[in-house]
C-alpha cells in the first residue's frame, strides 16, 4: 500500500528562525500517527502545514500524491483539523457541528444527520441544542472534536485534543476518543506533549524535538529503546542517569559501583531507569550508598527521592513502609526496568550531590 501522506525535505522559518526540518515521513492510509514533543517542538506548526493552512518554506506536503500547497477546496474536503482550543462559535452546538459542511456545500438534512451522528459518537448528542459557549472544558473540547469527524475525513489532525481538562475528564475523554477513531478508516495525526496521551492512541509515535523528528517507532520500541536522554525524559523515565560503563562491564554511578553488568562497549552512556529499578534497603545492603531526601505518596506507590551521587527517584509499593526522610539508605538497580540508551550521556555529566 502506498502512503496517503507524504512529506519530503521540509524547511519551516518563522520570525527568521528554521523551526521545522522534517526530511522524510510517510504515512498509509488508515494508520495513526502521534507526534510527541515538548512545548515548543514544532508540533502545531507541523499540524498547520499538513492541514494546509501554512506553506512550508521549503520541500513538499503531498496528501494522494497531490501537494497541499495551493490546495484547492476538494483537497481541503479531505482533511479534518481538530485544534488545541475548541474556537466554538456563540451559536448552538449543533450549528457548530455542521457549520464546515455546510461550507462544502451539503443540503440541510445530510448536515443534520452528520452533526447527530458525529455527537451521538462523542457523547454529547443531548448538548445539541445547548448554546456551544455555555459548555464545559470538556463538553466543548468533545463538540470540537465532533465538529471535525462530522466531514468523515480522510486526514484528520488533532492537535492536544485533551489540553486543559482534569484527570477525570481526561480519560473519559480519551476513552471516547479511542472509540471513535476505532470505527473509521482515516489517517490520524495527534500532537501531544504527554507521553501516556501520545503512547495510547498511536500505531506509530514521531518524537519531535527542536523541530527534528529524533525518533520515530512503535509505541513500544520508543518506550523500551529511547535513542538518547532527551527521548527517555518526554516518553516519561523516572530516572536519566549519566553512567560509565568498566572495560569489566560494571557500570559507575558518579564513580561508585552501582552492582550491575552489562555486555555493552565501555566508556560514557545514559541510563534510563523507571521508579521500581531504584530498589530501596537499609545501609550496607546495596552496593550504592545513598540518603533519603524527599517522600511522599504517589498513584499505587511512595515517591522515594534519594541522593547517591545522582539524584534518583524510586517507587516503593504502597503498602510498604517507606524509608524515614534523613535515613541512609542502600540501593540496587533492577535492570528489568531500565535501559542503557547510548554512548555519550547527557551534556551535563558532573554529578549532582
Amino acid at each position: 500500500m502506498g502512503s496517503v501522506l507524504r512529506l519530503r525535505n521540509i524547511r519551516h522559518r518563522r520570525g527568521g528562525r528554521e523551526v521545522l526540518a522534517i526530511d522524510e515521513l510517510d504515512l498509509d492510509a488508515g494508520e495513526r500517527l502521534a507526534v510527541l514533543g515538548p512545548n515548543g517542538a514544532g508540533k502545531t506548526t507541523l499540524l498547520r502545514l499538513l492541514a494546509a493552512l501554512d506553506t512550508p518554506t521549503a520541500g513538499s506536503v503531498e496528501l494522494d500524491a497531490v501537494s497541499t500547497s495551493g490546495a484547492d477546496a476538494r483537497l481541503r474536503q479531505r482533511i479534518g483539523y481538530a485544534t488545541q482550543r475548541p474556537g466554538l462559535l456563540s451559536t448552538s452546538v449543533i450549528r457548530n457541528v455542521e457549520l464546515p459542511l455546510r461550507w462544502r456545500g451539503f443540503d440541510r438534512a445530510t448536515r443534520r444527520s452528520a452533526a447527530q451522528v458525529a455527537l451521538e459518537r462523542l457523547g454529547v448528542a443531548r448538548l445539541a441544542h445547548r448554546k456551544a459557549l455555555s459548555l464545559s472544558g470538556g463538553e466543548a473540547q468533545r463538540v470540537s472534536l465532533a465538529r471535525a469527524l462530522a466531514l468523515e475525513p480522510q486526514l484528520l489532525l488533532l492537535d492536544e485534543p485533551a489540553a486543559g481538562l482534569d484527570a477525570e475528564a481526561r480519560e473519559a475523554f480519551l476513552d471516547d476518543l479511542e472509540a471513535a477513531l476505532a470505527e473509521r478508516s482515516a489517517t490520524v495525526v495527534h500532537v501531544s506533549h504527554r507521553a501516556d496521551e501520545a503512547l495510547r492512541l498511536a500505531d506509530r509515535v514521531a518524537l519531535l524535538v527542536d523541530g527534528e523528528i529524533r525518533q520515530i517507532g512503535t509505541p513500544a520500541s520508543v518506550v523500551r529503546q529511547p535513542a538518547d536522554a532527551t527521548i527517555a525524559r518526554i516518553v516519561g523515565y523516572d530516572n536519566v542517569l549519566p553512567v560509565h560503563i568498566e572495560r569489566s562491564g560494571e557500570v559507575l554511578i558518579c564513580g561508585a559501583p552501582s552492582g550491575v553488568r552489562l555486555t555493552a562497549s565501555p566508556g560514557p552512556a545514559t541510563l534510563a531507569a523507571w521508579g521500581p529499578a531504584i530498589r530501596i534497603g537499609p545501609p550496607g545492603r546495596g552496593p550504592l550508598s545513598a540518603m533519603v531526601k524527599h517522600v511522599s505518596p504517589g498513584s499505587g506507590h511512595w515517591n522515594v527521592t534519594l541522593a547517591a551521587g545522582e539524584t534518583l527517584h524510586a517507587h516503593v509499593p504502597l503498602n510498604d513502609k517507606p524509608p524515614q526522610v534523613g535515613e541512609p539508605a542502600a540501593v540496587q538497580l533492577d535492570l528489568t526496568h531500565a535501559t542503557v540508551i547510548s554512548a555519550g550521556g547527557r551534556d551535563n555529566t558532573a554529578c549532582r550531590w
